[in-house]
């Protein structure tokens, strides 16, 4: 477990002489934050939704009883390093052995499913989902986006499509099977940042999803000119998305800010110039796809279907 800050057990404190009046006061003034009940961390609380999660995690396993617990869902997520959505952040999903009773509270949930040996990996002292399970869990459970952005992390994590297809499959009966099967059809090891993921898996609720991904651009003479997040090239456009730190991830050595911009302007001029049109998505058109949807479907439209040259699939 990657958090940084050591979570204390109340009861803990006290026996080694903190009294649980100086507790409450450091939470008040905020030397100390509460976890949950009967646990504290020092300092404020995160304002990061993994390290939220993985504190929750140290403070409730203590009071976890009986037998061995599987943590899932987005406590699995968190766990593995795969990409941290807000669906089910402040609350701890653990799988029980059968013959326990399922439990749900605001900050726990546990149920009781029968996993399979290759279903279950060790993450430190602590036993999880694989990356494949804890896609499908998501899918089931928080449906199509959150399915697809956990789902094509896997996949570029080296689960293989036929695996993915055999958790599913294993599960044909379970409630929400079908929409872990909508994922598994369409999710791809090629995004490569959950935002690319939402975007796409957002664009194909709106009807609109990319026909293809990673498109490298050439020019005329085979040269290589960029390389595009997404593409509808039967309309000849591409498409990127521009995440919060993608100027920052792209700056040089001696660079400022403007200098990748004025870079990146240079870039859509060339793949311009080999004549592609170029969209772009950001974080807002996340929160209104409709919106964007309608923007690509009127770009689309002066468009007329065609084969474009310069182009070659990644």
């Amino acid at each position: 477990m990657d958090s940084s800050r050591r979570v204390w057990r109340v009861t803990d404190l006290c026996r080694s002489g903190v009294s649980y009046g100086t507790v409450r006061r450091q939470i008040r003034d905020g030397t100390v934050s509460r976890v949950r009940h009967g646990a504290v961390v020092e300092g404020p609380p995160p304002a990061d939704l993994r390290h939220r999660q993985l504190e929750l995690i140290a403070a409730t396993g203590p009071v976890l009883t009986g037998q061995d617990w599987v943590l899932t869902h987005t406590s699995a997520v968190a766990l593995l390093g795969l990409p941290m959505l807000r669906d089910g952040a402040d609350t701890v999903w653990v799988n029980r052995a059968s013959g326990t009773s399922g439990y749900r509270s605001p900050l726990l949930v546990s149920r009781t499913c029968r996993l399979a040996e290759d279903e279950v990996v060790r993450v430190g002292d602590l036993l999880v989902t694989s990356p494949g399970r804890t896609a499908v869990d998501m899918a089931r459970q928080f449906g199509f986006i959150a399915g697809t952005v956990t789902a094509d992390a896997a996949l570029a994590g080296g689960l293989s499509p036929p695996a993915l297809q055999n958790l599913v499959d294993r599960g044909s009966r379970r409630h929400g099977n079908a929409m872990a099967r909508a994922v598994c059809d369409f999710a791809d090891g090629r995004s490569e940042s959950p935002g690319e993921s939402f975007m796409r898996a957002m664009l194909e609720l709106q009807g609109c999803a990319p026909t293809d991904l990673q498109v490298t651009v050439y020019d005329r003479h085979g040269r290589f000119v960029a390389r595009c997040d997404f593409g509808w090239l039967e309309y000849g456009v591409v498409g990127e998305y521009d995440g919060a730190q993608k100027y920052l991830r792209d700056l040089r050595p001696g660079e400022s800010t403007s200098d990748v911009v004025v870079r990146e302007k240079q870039r859509e001029a060339a793949i311009r110039d080999q004549g592609l049109e170029v969209i772009r998505f950001c974080l807002a058109d996340l929160r209104h796809p409709a919106a964007a949807a309608a923007r690509l479907g009127r770009l689309l439209a002066g468009r007329r279907r065609r084969p474009v040259p310069g182009t070659m699939e990644a």
